[in-house]
């Protein structure tokens, strides 16, 4: 009995647990919520010409394909207003991330941008993605996985 009140103690305290991710503009969610779909988590920043190039492609990716959702890292961690200048210059209108996507997953911050970190369904890191991606690229590399 004892062990059947202390089992059920554990799993309740875990689905309780706050996974939050917040984001830029946007109520938060639960890390739950990404399950499902393939999850891309890229880094740009705003010095880095090849991160801005590859923005139409992430776009495209999230808007075309329902089975993908995609979000940014800014990789010098903005928030706030100077965050919202660089989206809003850049014409970006995916969702940024602000919780660090290493407090969930294992991920490596980059020594170079963009990276791309593919997450799947069952949120699990699947494959990193060096370098500008398109839309068929990352496509191309999520059919390789499964």
């Amino acid at each position: 009995m004892r062990l059947s009140l202390f089992t059920f103690f554990i799993f309740f305290t875990l689905g309780c647990s706050n996974y939050e991710l917040s984001f830029q503009n946007s109520k938060g969610k639960n890390l739950n919520d990404l399950k499902g779909k393939w999850t891309v988590i890229n880094y740009w920043a705003d010095w880095c010409p090849p991160c801005i190039k590859e923005i139409p492609e992430l776009h495209n990716l999230n808007n075309n394909n329902s089975n993908v959702q995609v979000f940014l890292f800014n990789f010098d961690r903005l928030e706030g207003e100077e965050l919202e200048e660089q989206l809003l210059k850049f014409n970006i209108d995916l969702p940024a991330i602000l919780t660090d996507p290493k407090d969930y997953f294992p991920i490596v911050s980059p020594d170079a941008l963009p990276v791309s970190y593919l997450i799947d369904p069952k949120l699990k890191l699947s494959k990193v993605l060096n370098g500008p991606q398109t839309e068929l690229s990352i496509l191309e590399a999520i059919q390789f996985i499964e």
